[in-house]
């Protein structure tokens, strides 16, 4: 079985589609979404996940640190065919797939006022990382599109 190294992904839900974007890690340490960005339909559960593990495999890899000035537009606008990143934000939800130190989190965000998100810690999930990485994704998708019927 095939062992991933730490590392940090995002599964978003908004309006019937899932965005699975590549996460980058900047030189600076912080993270930030790039393309390529999987589109799916929630009602394919399984493409869903699918997207998540090809995400998984991409890794993440390592970009220049942005300056404020030149910091690039969310490539989730345009997927989302929004203009503004709190239009986006306002109906969607994000979560926050993890490993680290030993260990898997589930992590959901719940949005703040006036703008923005935090993650919720008090929902927060952890699993061994030695539990087989398709049943961490199948638990992260039916925790953000419910289980199924």
């Amino acid at each position: 079985m095939t062992r991933f190294q730490d590392g940090f992904w995002m599964l978003i839900v908004r309006r019937g589609k899932a965005y699975v974007p590549t996460m980058a890690r900047t030189e600076a340490g912080f993270y930030m979404g790039m393309e390529p960005i999987e589109v799916v339909d929630t009602s394919e559960r399984q493409e869903v996940e699918n997207a998540v593990m090809r995400a998984i495999t991409r890794g993440n890899p390592v970009v220049p640190t942005p300056s404020r000035d030149n910091y690039p537009e969310s490539p989730l606008l345009k997927r989302a065919n929004v203009k503004s990143l709190s239009t986006f934000e306002k109906s969607a939800q994000t979560w926050k797939l993890a490993k680290n130190n030993g260990a898997y989190e589930i992590v959901p965000y719940k949005r703040v006022k006036p703008a923005g998100a935090l993650e919720d810690r008090e929902r927060t999930e952890v699993l061994p990382d030695s539990e087989l990485l398709p049943v961490v994704v199948h638990r992260l998708v039916e925790r953000a599109l419910g289980p199924t019927d």
